[in-house]
């Protein structure tokens, strides 16, 4: 089969694979339909991949297509395993790089395990197409996951701080001369604050958007489940994925995109790939695959544009304004009620080894018991000791250089 990328476009697919080991359901049956899929039918020059979080699961991918995409990455740092995230090119990889987030949800949500596997973007570095034409920049990224609208599980202000993370590099890339592809699953609305962010920072315009006009979340709610995919874009929650039918209608929504760097790539063509179901099994993923197709233009010294001061200046102070208000409240009390577990486990162990040489007179054996629960009390206090003055202090400087970042750039703005 061949390999080589022809002409001056590129033709991208980034895919939410949902590779969770024990959780996700047929995983390995899904994973490698997908892979099959991928060579039997290599359409696309470059495929961005989120969770995919087993070896097992990427050598797979990697053996079955590597005659199709020569070049692989998949990236490693994280606490218990890597971000998830890999990525497969006919177009030869000049250079990687791994941003892992400083603001990344909390370890004291171990069982939902953002933190702990190191949500990053991983940026991968093409070489150019052809002679003259703007080397590429992919930067795959799958962002802290809201578990509700509202409220602190929503995560809104880890998703904001990770969007001007996002947004500064991908501001590196493009005024080093890249043309910047931001991929993956964002996890982030169209309109909501991240996007705006990530749209206003970096100068990136939704691929989706270029050709299928801006987004009405109104409309799209309206929408048949057919159309909210061919006309709105759903890639998730639509109740035509088996693994999320029982969502309802009016859920579906967009949080897997192609962002661009528009002065230096031209969207030709966006659409929801992977749509259909394996026999015997469902959907390839709980999410649908987005696909988009690229003009690489001429290099040039050309920024991308960015919205009008008025607009930014109000970006920032949402921005600013969500993380104070994230310090002020969740992130201080969460500091005190686990400091006062700590406290209560150590008072609670004292007791515990006085009441020990008591009940050993009365009763010996009871006094294992007491033993036994008095240094359960104490682990899980020390470990809430170590998130309240560890955990929560980093956050609080991570998010607290977030809003010095921002007042730089405020400042910046006001003084041109």
């Amino acid at each position: 089969m061949s390999t080589h990328v022809q002409g001056d476009s590129i033709k991208l697919l980034t895919f939410n694979l949902w590779g969770l080991k024990y959780v996700s359901k047929q995983r390995h049956e899904r994973i490698a339909a997908f892979a099959r899929k991928l060579r039997s039918q290599p359409d696309y020059d470059v495929v961005a991949l989120q969770e995919i979080w087993t070896d097992e699961d990427w050598k797979s991918i990697v053996d079955l297509c590597q005659d199709v995409y020569p070049y692989t990455r998949r990236y490693s740092s994280g606490i218990l395993t890597g971000p998830g995230l890999a990525i497969l090119s006919k177009v030869p990889i000049k250079r990687t790089f791994l941003y892992r987030f400083p603001v990344n949800g909390t370890p004291a949500a171990f069982y939902r395990g953002d933190w702990y596997v190191g949500k990053s973007v991983a940026v991968t570095l093409l070489e150019p197409l052809y002679e003259g034409a703007s080397p590429v920049a992919v930067l795959n990224s799958h962002m802290h996951a809201p578990y509700a609208l509202t409220g602190s599980s929503a995560y809104a202000c880890v998703r904001a701080c990770q969007a001007w993370d996002i947004a500064s590099v991908a501001q590196t890339y493009s005024e080093a001369g890249y043309a910047v592809i931001l991929v993956g699953d964002l996890n982030s609305r169209p309109g909501s604050l991240p996007y705006r962010i990530m749209q206003s920072e970096a100068g990136l315009t939704d691929s989706w958007e270029e050709i299928h006009g801006l987004t009405d979340a109104d409309k799209l709610r309206q929408m048949s489940p057919e159309d909210q995919i061919k006309l709105g874009g759903a890639t998730c929650d639509s109740t035509l994925n088996t693994w999320r039918a029982d969502r309802g209608p009016d859920e579906a929504c967009r949080l897997d995109y192609a962002l661009i760097d528009n002065t230096r790539l031209r969207a030709l063509d966006a659409s929801v790939q992977f749509t259909e179901k394996i026999p015997g099994v469902g959907s390839y993923s709980d999410h649908f695959a987005y696909s988009a197709t690229f003009k690489v233009l001429a290099k040039s010294n050309m920024l991308p544009s960015r919205p009008p001061k008025s607009e930014r200046l109000q970006i920032y102070q949402e921005l600013t304004d969500l993380v104070a208000e994230y310090l002020s409240s969740r992130n201080s009390w969460q500091s005190r009620l686990l400091l006062l577990h700590f406290w209560l486990s150590v008072f609670v162990f004292i007791a515990f080894l006085a009441v020990i040489v008591v009940v050993s007179f009365l009763a010996p054996w009871a006094s294992i018991l007491f033993l036994f629960f008095g240094g359960l009390v104490l682990a899980t206090g020390l470990l809430s000791g170590q998130i309240g003055f560890l955990f929560c202090r980093s956050e609080r400087r991570a998010m607290t250089e977030i809003i010095l970042q921002v007042a730089d750039a405020a400042r910046l703005l006001q003084d041109r």
